[in-house]
């Protein structure tokens, strides 16, 4: 393998080289190395967060991590896009990726500011987890797969004040499919086949996170998080806090399913023999999971105002949607409901999403669109009371 195997192709205002087999196959192989092109959406996403995560930095230092950086499709364009990152490390142990990326650091003319290594993930990690070695202002998390095994080294790696962002894309094991292994490596319990599942997988990964946070005294909080296909990702500020770690139980818990009647709530702790408050039935519970906000509101609104002022990454209309269901949605609700399942339940066509949402709101409930799913809104009404709204005329 050389670097001819690889093109040159132009991600935002980065140039890349990538194998040129990922641009003609349907699944993109991993040699001579890995990059995904169908994968820019979620890219864009992480340079408007990090641009404006950074923005707000008091550091003397702003650095960024890439454990995973594969041929440097997200860590270039932080050193490209984002001049105020001072400097960028890529790792990555595919030799061939870590030559492409160096040569394209060179064509962008920020090879000053960018160190390149290939070494294991977590030695990787290790050599930046004290202040001697520099921590990392921002790291990121792309693994394939399962994050669980680096989550520990990762919060090691981050200073104080400073982001985590983690994929999973391991969406089988999180939605339910293989239970053991969830609770293996999350330490948490899915729903199979729950019209929510997303979200469960979602809150679980962040548990997961933020207890492993508690036991190093720091404290982590999601602020914002998105979801694509098989992807899962989520972005958390660090700080140290002994008594923050103390209280974390507040926010970590269960949610309770009746799968008859479809009556779904959250609970800091289960009790036995649990029913259904509405019908009776045996409940399905799934957890431990994170039970609070999925975004800070005010960093949303920040990312629409960069959005918005020209420096726009990637389709801005569609990224703008997003963040804008992200601002309003009921984000401390840990579940939604789909129109088509209301719609299944009441054996009628489904009605549209802003019609179910305009109905709650004026009959008194909250409710907003969910950013998880197109088909998903979110309410404080019981499912008997959407029930008995919705049937009417």
């Amino acid at each position: 393998m050389s670097l001819e195997d690889f093109v040159e192709i132009t991600e935002g205002k980065t140039k890349l080289l990538v194998p040129s087999l990922s641009l003609s196959n349907k699944v993109p192989p991993k040699v001579p190395a890995f990059f995904n092109p169908v994968a820019r959406l979620n890219r864009d996403i992480s340079i408007l967060v990090y641009k404006t995560f950074i923005m707000d930095v008091k550091k003397d230092r702003r650095t960024f991590g890439d454990p995973f950086g594969g041929v440097g499709a997200r860590s270039l364009r932080v050193a490209v896009e984002i001049p105020e990152v001072e400097h960028v490390f890529v790792n990555d142990r595919n030799i061939f990726a870590i030559d492409a990326a160096r040569k394209a650091a060179t064509i962008n003319l920020v090879s000053d500011k960018c160190s390149f290594t290939s070494e294991d993930v977590i030695a990787f990690l290790a050599n930046h987890s004290s202040e001697k070695n520099e921590r990392f202002t921002v790291v990121d998390l792309d693994p394939f797969g399962s994050p669980a095994e680096y989550v520990d080294c990762l919060l090691r790696a981050v200073v104080k004040g400073g982001m985590v962002s983690v994929t999973a894309t391991d969406t089988a094991v999180l939605c339910g499919v293989h239970p053991n292994v969830c609770k293996r490596k999350y330490y948490g319990r899915s729903l199979h086949s729950s019209s929510y599942s997303h979200e469960i997988a979602l809150r679980i990964l962040i548990s997961l996170i933020v207890l492993t946070a508690a036991r190093l005294d720091l404290v982590v909080h999601p602020i914002f998080v998105h979801l694509n296909h098989h992807y899962i990702r989520v972005y958390m500020t660090a700080s140290v806090s002994r008594s923050g770690a103390n209280s974390i139980d507040k926010k970590i818990g269960y949610l309770r399913d009746c799968i008859k009647c479809g009556d779904r709530n959250a609970a800091f702790e289960l009790e036995r023999d649990d029913r259904c408050r509405l019908c009776g039935s045996a409940y399905r519970f799934a957890g431990m999971l994170w039970l609070a906000n999925l975004f800070d509101k005010h960093f949303v609104s920040n990312m629409i105002c960069i959005l918005d002022k020209g420096d726009r990454p990637g389709p801005v209309r569609h990224m703008r949607k997003t963040l804008s269901t992200c601002l309003n949605e009921l984000d401390d609700i840990p579940f939604y409901f789909q129109s088509d399942e209301i719609a299944s339940r009441l054996s009628t066509n489904p009605r549209s999403l802003q019609n179910i949402i305009e109905r709650l709101q004026s009959s008194g409930y909250t409710a907003s669109r969910s950013s998880l799913d197109p088909n998903g809104f979110k309410t404080n009404a019981q499912i008997n009371q959407i029930l008995d709204l919705l049937a009417r005329p």
